[in-house]
């Protein structure tokens, strides 16, 4: 039923942008971890606090579980708790096209209602199956931002109280093994 209710054209659409996605994770990853190598070798400072057209953007800790209940509740949610505004935009445009041609929240009222097999009639699987990859890549990067962001204010945090406040004789030696 599964092959029955696919159609091949929509397939072969989300195969070539999910193929990209990965490769570009990939490199971007890999460019991302030469400049962070740069930056930890030159003790280069952060910028904690960006103002833009777009966002204003500053350092702090975020609590990385409610992002993902924000993102399980509305995917995007969680992008807009850590303050990643473009990300968000895009991520809540498609959430709300997927529900607009899915009918899900029809299906849902329907179910609320106790009209099951009207529930199901109404659904559109194509737009149904696009769901799990929604909310699987909405949870997942707003709790990885989260964290890493986390990482971030916790070093730039240690930076400030030992430049502003630790006595430049203070030094702890690590433990030998």
């Amino acid at each position: 039923m599964a092959k029955e209710s696919l159609n091949t054209r929509w397939l072969l659409i989300y195969i070539p942008v999910y193929l990209f996605a990965i490769w570009d994770s990939y490199r971007t990853t890999v460019d991302l971890n030469k400049i962070y190598l740069l930056a930890e070798r030159e003790n280069h400072a952060f910028n904690s606090f960006s103002m833009g057209s777009m966002e204003i953007n500053y350092l702090d800790k975020r609590n990385p579980l409610m992002s993902i209940l924000w993102s399980l509740f509305m995917p995007g949610l969680g992008q807009l708790y850590i303050h990643r505004i473009i990300v968000a935009f895009f991520i809540v445009t498609w959430t709300v096209v997927f529900f607009y041609y899915s009918h899900l929240l029809e299906a849902v009222s329907l179910l609320f209602l106790g009209e099951i097999p009207k529930a199901t009639n109404v659904l559109n699987a194509e737009w149904l199956l696009f769901f799990p990859s929604l909310y699987g890549f909405a949870t997942y990067d707003a709790y990885i931002n989260t964290v890493e962001n986390n990482k971030l204010a916790e070093k730039e945090q240690k930076t400030f109280l030992e430049k502003n406040y630790q006595h430049p004789d203070f030094y702890i030696e690590k433990e030998k093994r």
